[in-house]
């Protein structure tokens, strides 16, 4: 009889232990919980300790076991990661998105991502214009339209950087008719600053206008 008592206690106190787990998870789930097994529980510690130890970290916050598998930089988060800075800027600067590509040709504007900063800088008026083309050479054209053949040098990561200086032409922005813009030559992005003054300008597109290294473009080592 006592070795029949023995089998049966630990039957008992696990079909306890299951019921006490069940009533826990209806409870978790009538305040709006979502019941999650120790299986679960497990495979997501497992995920976040991977995550956590990948060698790379991509530019989207992202882990990974080698740069070539993040992706490029892409929307509002890729502008502010292509250019490092833009929250200089936008941290003293009213920006606001203007007008991208709806698709057709005839009424295009060739972006397919355009932030307008305006600030007040130096003294005198600034706007720069950070933009995603839809084709880069749609944005060199456009650069180039302005009359100002761009200056092409060796950046350091091996890429060929086109600078247009400063020019005056007729502008959205009145007085700040003064442009100067830059570009990476394959890469869709592009920074413009416009401003009274040519000097200005320039010097605006120095200070915010910085376009990522890149052979750090998709992403760091941690």
């Amino acid at each position: 009889m006592q070795k029949r008592r023995d089998r049966v206690t630990p039957v008992l106190f696990a079909i306890t232990v299951m019921l006490a787990l069940t009533v826990a998870g209806i409870i978790h789930v009538a305040h709006g919980g979502e019941v999650t097994g120790p299986f679960a529980v497990a495979d997501q510690v497992s995920s976040t300790t991977k995550q956590a130890n990948t060698p790379y970290i991509c530019w989207d916050g992202n882990g990974s076991g080698s740069l070539t598998r993040c992706p490029d930089p892409r929307g509002a988060d890729g502008m502010k990661w292509v250019f490092p800075g833009y929250e200089d800027a936008a941290r003293s600067a009213e920006c606001a998105p203007g007008e991208t590509d709806d698709g057709d040709p005839s009424t295009s504007s060739g972006h397919r991502l355009f932030v307008e900063c305006s600030m007040s800088w130096r003294g005198t008026h600034v706007h720069l214009h950070y933009a995603y083309w839809s084709e880069w050479h749609t944005g060199q054209k456009k650069y180039t339209a302005t009359g100002s053949t761009p200056r092409i040098e060796q950046r350091l990561d091996g890429a060929m950087s086109l600078s247009w200086r400063p020019r005056r032409l007729p502008t959205p922005h009145g007085e700040a008719s003064w442009i100067a813009a830059e570009m990476v030559e394959g890469q869709g992005w592009s920074v413009a600053a416009y401003a009274g003054d040519g000097e200005v300008a320039r010097q605006a597109l120095e200070e915010f206008g910085e376009i990522r290294d890149l052979r750090e473009w998709r992403g760091l080592p941690r």
